[in-house]
Formats: C-alpha cells, structure tokens, sequence
C-alpha cells in the first residue's frame, strides 16, 4: 500500500508552472506572432505519437497485455511515451492496476475519483505519494522496460525538445518552443487526466454499475479513444475500449493496422455476446426500477419485459454456441491440413448462412426488447 502523502515539490512546480507558462506565454506569442504551419504541424505531430504512446503503449499494451507487440513497436511506445512525463513505463502501470484493482476505493486507488474530481485529475501526481512497484513483474522481465525505467526522464527530454531542434533549424526557437514543447506537455497531461477525473464523473454506463467508470463520447476525440470508459472497466484487457464500429477508439484502429502488418498479435477481445449480455443486463436494472415506481400496468409489461429479455438470451446462446462449434470445427480440420477445397468452403458457406440467421434472430429480438423498454420509459414520464 501507498505511504503516506508528501507533496512533491518538483511535481507540483512541473504541473502547475507549465500550466501558468502555458496560459501567459501561447496567447501573447499568438497576439504577436501568429501561429506557423510549421508551429501547429509539430505540435500535432508530437500530441498524436506522444499520445498514442501512452494510450495504445503504456496503457493498452503495458498495463492490460491487451495485446503483443515487436520488440520495435515496445520500443517506439516506451521513447516517445517517456514524453509525456508521466514517469516510467513499469512505474505508470503499477499505479493504473492498482486502480483498476482497487478502484474508487480511496485507500488503493492512486487516484479514487472518490476523493474528488480534481484529486483524481492532477492533485495525486502532486502529493508525490511513493508507492511500491506492484504486480508488474512480467514487465520487469523485459529489458527494454527496464532500460526505459531507468532513464526514462532523459529519453523524454531528448523526445520532447524535437520542436525546439526544428526551431533552430528553421530560426524559429521561440514558437516551436512555445507551442511544440510548452503547449504540448500541457495538452498530453491535461487529456491524460481527464480519464482519471471526468470519465469517472459524467457520462453513461451500459454495461456495469459496479464502480464509478463511465462512456463518455466528448472525451474519446480528445483521448485517442480512451473516453468510452465503462467498457474499459468491464473488459480491462480488451485492446479495444469501444465495441462499436463508429465509436472513435483510433488507439484500437492502429492496434489492428499494427496486426496486419505483423508488429503485432494476439489481440484479445471479449466475445461480442457477452457484451450483448452486460447491456441486456443494465438495461433490466434500470427498468425494472422503473416498473417497481409505475403506477399503474405493472405487471404486463413486467411479463413482456422477461419474455423479450428472455428471446434475447436464447438467441445469443444459439449464436455463441454455433461459433464455438465452428471453432472447434475449424480447429480440426486446419491440423489435418484440410481446411481448403471445396468440402471447406462449403462448411465455410453453410456457417457464414447459420450465423446470418442467428444475427437476424437476435436483431429481432434486440427490437421486441427496445419496444417493450419504450412503453416501460414512457410510464416513467406520465
């Protein structure tokens, strides 16, 4: 467990002088200067890899294993990762397993949005708190992780003052100063934050109610996708942190571009029908409060409500039942070497047509549930 709070005093003048420099030194180089191509080119180059060092390196490789990388791609994430100055990479995922470990609880979560927004945003950095390394010894067993460990302060200055090489390149040290670096540091912190504060305050929950964790849309432009967060606490070793297809999650994008070219691979998923189940789930949490307050009708809608839910169930298990046989299926036959010809890919037709009725089936049932969840909701409005 964590030792008691001392506030650092390095901390506290890191976080709070870059934030003030920040605020006096950008609009009086914008009212002056302008802002350059060249200024606004480096300053989204450096947010982008920096930020998706720590969303799709730190974050989801190093502190879920949500996937493997290439000893290349771990060393990518861990030289640029070091730039966001948020420590080292063993030391930054010992604190989030503590907090997904302990989370909301003020005694193990590193930064328990039950101690209030702004503890949980940036005062916890601030109080200095030195915590054990906990739970990342398969980390410590990897050379490069080690080695970032060690000098992770001086990789990330040398990363972090590229825009300030440009600028003397190009006679231009003062606004690739300001806006490359300066501005910079402050962005990556303040949208890194923001998953410990806001998307443990404000949003939905679709899939649990288990912890404070939310899903909030507004947050994942600004995250590379962390913002859908109820998700994330539900399946913290998913490598992706949203399920849907139009959901912006460009951390889980680049995970799959990663895969094909083979810098990366196992990437680990939750089955799509256990997501239909945590949702199915909430869902008749929430409406059977609504029931338990009507006033009137209760019952009938209480018996629609359990035989749609109930449709639902037997549809997603006819659907996971098909694909864990045609895994079996497939298994089989790829180690006898005959998994092509056209006896394959007629069992490979007749599975794609199973499923495709198992899909339809369960979008039927999908909107039996969400008519009967409309009358239900419409009674908690009269």
């Amino acid at each position: 467990m964590a030792q008691q709070p001392q506030r650092s005093l390095l901390n506290t003048l890191f976080l709070w002088g870059t934030l003030v420099l920040a605020l006096i030194l950008v609009p009086l180089k914008l009212a002056r200067q302008g802002l350059s191509w060249s200024e606004a080119g480096m300053f989204g180059l450096m947010y982008v890899l920096i930020g998706l060092s720590i969303t799709v390196g730190y974050h989801r490789l190093f502190s879920h294993r949500a996937y493997r990388a290439a000893w290349q791609l771990r060393l990518a994430f861990l030289v640029f990762g070091a730039a966001a100055f948020e420590n080292s990479a063993l030391w930054w995922s010992s604190d989030h397993r503590q907090h997904h470990r302990f989370v909301d609880d003020p005694k193990g979560d590193p930064y328990a949005i039950s101690k209030g927004f702004w503890y949980a945003h940036w005062v916890w950095v601030m109080e200095g708190v030195v915590r054990p390394l906990e739970a990342v010894e398969d980390l410590q067993k990897d050379p490069l992780v080690r080695w970032q460990h060690r000098y992770h302060f001086w990789i990330g200055a040398a990363v972090a003052l590229i825009p300030v090489y440009v600028g003397i390149a190009t006679g231009n040290i003062w606004g690739h100063a300001v806006i490359g670096l300066l501005l910079r540091i402050v962005v990556t912190h303040h949208s890194t934050f923001l998953i410990n504060s806001a998307a443990h305050r404000w949003g939905s929950q679709p899939y649990s109610d288990a912890n404070s964790s939310r899903d909030n849309a507004l947050l994942a432009p600004l995250t590379f996708g962390e913002g859908y967060h109820n998700f994330h606490h539900k399946w913290q070793w998913d490598y992706r942190n949203s399920a849907r297809w139009y959901q912006w999650d460009p951390g889980k994008w680049l995970i799959t571009l990663f895969a094909w070219t083979g810098l990366a691979r196992d990437l680990r998923r939750v089955p799509e029908t256990q997501i239909h189940h945590a949702r199915l789930d909430m869902e008749a949490k929430r409406l059977t409060a609504v029931l338990a307050t009507a006033p009137v009708l209760q019952e009938g809608l209480r018996d629609r409500l359990g035989l749609a839910k109930a449709r639902i169930e037997e549809a997603l298990g006819a659907f996971q039942s098909r694909r864990e046989a045609w895994e079996a299926l497939r298994a089989e036959w790829t180690a006898k070497g005959q998994a092509r010809g056209s006896a394959w890919q007629a069992l490979r037709d007749q599975w794609k047509s199973e499923q495709s009725r198992c899909r339809q089936e369960l979008r039927a049932a999908w909107a039996d549930w969400k008519a009967a969840k409309g009358q239900v909701l419409a009674l908690d409005c009269v």
